[in-house]
This record gives C-alpha cells, structure tokens and sequence, in this order.
C-alpha cells in the first residue's frame, strides 16, 4: 500500500504538472495554427445579456484575483516575502481571508452562470459536453480551495504548507527529481485541490478556456489568416 501511495503521489505531483504544461503549451499553438477562428471564449452573452453580466463580472473578478495570489505565492522565494514582512503565518492569514474572499466571489459567480446554463433554455441547447465540463472542473476546485482555507484556518496557520506548495512548484521548474515527495504530508484537501487545478489546464486547449491566452497572444491573432466570407446569392427571375 505504500508503494501505491508513493507511485500514485510521483504520477499526480510529479509527471503530471509536466504532461500538463506539455499540452497546454503545444496544444494551444497547435489550434491557433490549425483552427485559429476556433480562439474564443463562446460566449453565450448574446442569447441572454442580463443574466450574466453579475455570474460573470463575479467570477472573473474572484478568479483573476485568485490567480495572481496564487503566482505570487508560489513563485515568491520565503527570503523576498520574508524581507517585506510577509512571514509564513501572515502569509497564511492573508490567504485565509483574502483568497477566501474572492474564492467566494468567484463561487457564487460560478454557481450563477451554471444555473443559468442549465435554467435558460435557449442557452442550454447551444452549450458543448466540454463547456458543462469546464464549469465542473472550475465548480469543484473553487470548493476545494474554499475546504483547504477552512482546513488551515481550523487546524494550521503556521504557513508552513504555503512554504511547501512554493517550494514544489519552483522545484518543478528546476528539474529537482524529488520535488513530488514534498506533497507527501499536505492535507488531502490540498492534494485534491491541486490535482483538479492541474486537469483544469489540461483541458485548456481543447475547451472555451483557450481564450484565457488571448490577453498574451493577441499581437499573434493580429498575423492569423484572412477570414474568407461568402455570400451565397440567388439568381435574379
């Protein structure tokens, strides 16, 4: 049994991040240059614009937000964060209270846009299997996050797995080979929150994610192929 944990810890923490970024890099150049017009958020807001200017505004709100504390945390060396005052327990307060404000903000957005996507029917009937399975994917790593700050906030504000997660993901992008076994001893809820957060950017390239790229990569769409417009014309009686 504890082989499997350790096998099943270097599959997910270990190959996994680098299967992900290998997809989500590869994947997204190859359907720009295969399927360029392809690059889009799908919007639905033209079928009903009321309903989802506030699930919207929220959740991109809470996940920009998110999205940036988490790159900061992560990539930050402790020494920097350390040097303006930002030890590990106030790191992890910030989190438990910043991040918890806006990972509600983005949930209650969430929950919104589903329960308008599976209440408007007009909106119901244009939707994909992939995008119910983005707002899946998005629903559950939302509530994990929000169970991991509950977790810390209950049972360990010392910080010291904000230090373990920032020392993982630099050792990831370092090439340590033993990076994967710090995340031996992290809460579960940490494990599970981080696993479907890995499966979220694995299906970026091919779901309505891709536009996420878009801020990056629009000097690339400036230099995509012409669209060619047909007008199909009946003849004149």
């Amino acid at each position: 049994m504890e082989d499997l944990t350790l096998v099943i810890h270097f599959l997910i923490y270990g190959a996994l991040p680098y299967i992900v970024m290998a997809v989500l890099f590869v994947g997204s150049i190859g359907r720009f240059i295969l399927a360029p017009y392809t690059w889009k958020s799908q919007s639905s807001q033209i079928l009903d614009r009321h309903e989802i200017m506030w699930g919207a505004n929220l959740f991109h709100i809470g996940v920009i937000f998110l999205f940036c504390g988490h790159c900061a945390g992560l990539f930050t060396p402790p020494e920097v964060l350390d040097a303006f005052g930002l030890t590990p327990p106030i790191h992890q307060m910030v989190e438990i209270f910043t991040g918890g404000f806006f990972a509600i903000l983005a949930l209650i957005g969430i929950g919104m846009l589903i329960a308008r996507r599976l209440g408007n029917p007009r909106v119901r009937i244009s939707s994909r299997s992939s995008d119910f399975l983005v707002l899946a994917l998005i629903l559950l790593v939302l509530a994990l996050g929000i169970c991991c700050i509950i977790n810390a906030y209950f049972t360990d504000r010392s910080g010291k797995d904000i230090v373990i997660f920032g020392e993982w993901v630099r050792g990831l992008f370092t090439f340590n080979p033993s990076a994967w076994t710090l995340m031996l001893d992290v809460p579960i809820w940490q494990k599970l929150h981080i696993f479907v957060g890995l499966l979220i950017f694995l299906v970026v390239p091919f779901t309505r994610l891709i536009h996420i790229w878009s801020g990056y990569l629009s000097p690339l769409y400036l230099i995509r192929p012409p669209q060619i417009m047909r007008i199909n014309q009946k003849p004149m009686k």
